[in-house]
């Protein structure tokens, strides 16, 4: 038997886009991030994720792509991008995640590397302080995690590497 429909109708599917449409970072202009930047690098198994945010927590700037499984260069062309059009940036910190979090801590001389859970629970929080189940899809894996009392209580994980689980 084929599975059930996600939506059963018009109505729930415009329901859940409006309920999930309300959840949006703010954005800002990297002109105006004068009192400096932090940078977030998730080097994931199958993709590349960098954003510049400002001390409002605004997004500023963000690239999402395949890294054809080496992330290095292409946090390295991101960097020299980001300082070739804004030479007078400032950086006040940095942070890595994902399966690169490591060697890019160690390339680049990132501050610090976040697990990835951690990454996402508090991401989670962010939008949702009452969040109590998170699940995240990636490339290699799929992890679901349950919070209670505020923190992470359990993570459940797919037992064997599925390439292409995102």
């Amino acid at each position: 038997k084929a599975a059930d429909p996600l939506f059963e109708n018009e109505e729930e599917y415009k329901e859940f886009t409006e309920r999930h449409s309300k959840d949006k970072v703010e954005r800002g202009d990297i002109s105006e991030a004068t009192d400096g930047v932090y940078i977030g690098i998730d080097a994931g198994s199958t993709t590349l994720k960098c954003a510049v945010i400002d001390g409002k927590g605004r997004l500023l700037h963000s690239v999402y792509k395949p890294n054809s499984g080496n992330p290095v260069p292409l946090v390295l062309d991101f960097l020299r991008q980001l300082y070739k059009d804004n030479p007078d940036i400032k950086v006040l910190g940095s942070a890595s995640t994902g399966y690169g979090e490591e060697i890019i801590k160690n390339a680049f001389g990132v501050d610090i590397g976040i697990v990835e859970t951690v990454a996402h629970f508090y991401a989670a929080k962010y939008f949702r302080p009452e969040v109590d189940f998170i699940l995240d899809i990636g490339g290699q894996d799929i992890k679901c995690f349950k919070v209670r009392n505020n923190a992470i209580d359990s993570i459940m994980l797919n037992e064997a590497c599925s390439s292409g689980c995102g």
